[in-house]
């Protein structure tokens, strides 16, 4: 059982029932803040649940790496395990939310006030779930040292780091614990970063990064050279040139109906078979100053729309040219899809961004507890997938919500519940004027 007593240990207290508690809050309130998870969860205390994920200093890394672990043996029996990064952001109002700013929020697809942080996620075949995460602090945080005091963020997390940088991290952390997998599959603000792939590169990880259509490559090993020294006075050139000329990788798309197509069943779906067609092409990058280019190869992926049209999906990875079959390499590159069916699951089914907590420690125990019901959600599909092979995050929140909900539902509780709710915001009324 991934809720083990030792992880929820303080020097003084065990908080191993009060983690059961807030779990099955997640799954059963209507969302994820404490207020209402104490209204669906029998036996459940306001206070101490409050003082539980604010303040209470159990360990969050101890069981983020538990989460990995213990994700990583459901997956022990599964060919080609993705190591899955992106982005994923929580809109917030107000100042005082570690980590909140003004940034580009990909849940509503425009700049607004919200925290982003990036999170890892392992996948194979169509199973998935979230191990780890890194919230990003902008710079306006990290250069302002009494601002990230006051919301508890570590002295060693004051030094700005980029959502790239905090990728390495992860994958890097995923390493040294002993984590599997067999690939890394990221986004285009991941490949776009020369020093992401090269990172990966260095600690010898293959990768299948998706790229955007107008990703320039060349199609050919390029020529490099150093210009000659113009005059007798100043330094010599240290920047390298070519006149070869680059391409977009849409422009490298096979025409329709070609036989440079391979046509592939990627995997099962509700309905029928998820069936694309993959092309796979040798391409080079290079950064445009330095005298070495990286040779990778260009995945391509074409599926069909419900209107009859082509839908185009492009990636870039680090396989030698003929390690692998056209249809893994395809495979690999569409297993990112699951990423955000993690984010789907963790927002719709387990609160994942319903939390009203503000500080660094209560954020990242909210964080760890979303991934625990997220390996419960897991290792049931897994467990009963012969038995019941659709069945969903939605299906086993459902008989959480039947099973365990809260008997008591009289008039006098009802009402007892209003006054306990209203007596907490006039509490935090009093909060903000003292303020």
């Amino acid at each position: 059982m991934l809720l083990r007593g030792h992880v929820f240990k303080t020097r003084t207290h065990n908080k191993m029932s009060l983690s059961i508690q807030y779990v099955r809050g997640l799954f059963q309130s209507r969302n994820g803040n404490i207020e209402r998870m104490v209204e669906h969860v029998a036996d459940s205390e306001y206070y101490s649940k409050q003082h539980f994920i604010s303040e209470s200093p159990w360990d969050a890394r101890t069981c983020f790496d538990t989460v990995a672990l213990d994700t990583n043996e459901v997956f022990k029996s599964f060919d080609q395990v993705a190591l899955l990064i992106d982005e994923s952001s929580h809109l917030k109002k107000g100042d005082y939310s570690v980590g909140v700013s003004r940034q580009y929020c990909g849940t509503i697809g425009k700049v607004d006030n919200c925290q982003v942080a990036v999170y890892a996620g392992l996948s194979a075949a169509h199973y998935y779930g979230l191990i780890d995460t890194a919230l990003y602090l902008p710079e306006s945080w990290t250069a302002n040292r009494k601002r990230c005091k006051a919301a508890g963020v570590p002295k060693e997390q004051y030094k700005h780091k980029t959502k790239v940088e905090l990728a390495v991290d992860i994958v890097r952390h995923q390493l040294e614990l002993g984590t599997h997998f067999d690939f890394v599959g990221a986004d285009g603000l991941y490949c776009n970063s020369k020093m992401f792939r090269d990172e990966l590169d260095d600690m010898e990880l293959l990768f299948v990064l998706d790229v955007h259509s107008d990703q320039q490559v060349y199609t050919s090993a390029p020529s490099l050279y150093l210009p000659e020294k113009q005059g007798s006075s100043g330094r010599n050139p240290t920047r390298y040139k070519t006149e070869d000329k680059t391409a977009e990788v849409k422009d490298l798309c096979p025409a329709k109906g070609s036989k440079k197509w391979e046509e592939i069943r990627l995997r099962k779906t509700g309905q029928d078979d998820l069936v694309c067609l993959g092309f796979v092409k040798k391409v080079y990058l290079w950064d445009g100053e330095s005298g070495h280019y990286e040779e990778r190869l260009l995945i391509i992926r074409a599926t069909k729309t419900k209107s009859g049209n082509l839908e185009y999906k492009y990636a870039l990875s680090n396989a030698a040219d003929g390690e692998f079959e056209v249809e893994e390499l395809v495979r690999m590159q569409s297993q990112r899809y699951f990423i955000e069916r993690s984010f789907q699951d963790a927002k719709q089914e387990a609160g994942m961004s319903d939390y009203q907590v503000r500080g660094w420690l209560a954020w990242h125990h909210h964080m760890v507890l979303v991934m625990m019901a997220l390996h419960f959600i897991l290792s049931e599909k897994v467990l009963f997938k012969n038995e019941y092979p659709l069945l969903s995050a939605y299906d086993i929140r459902d008989i959480m919500i039947r099973v365990y909900a809260k008997e008591n539902h009289s008039a006098q509780n009802v009402m007892e519940q209003i006054r306990k709710r209203h007596e907490q915001r006039r509490l935090e009324e009093l909060k903000k004027d003292s303020s």
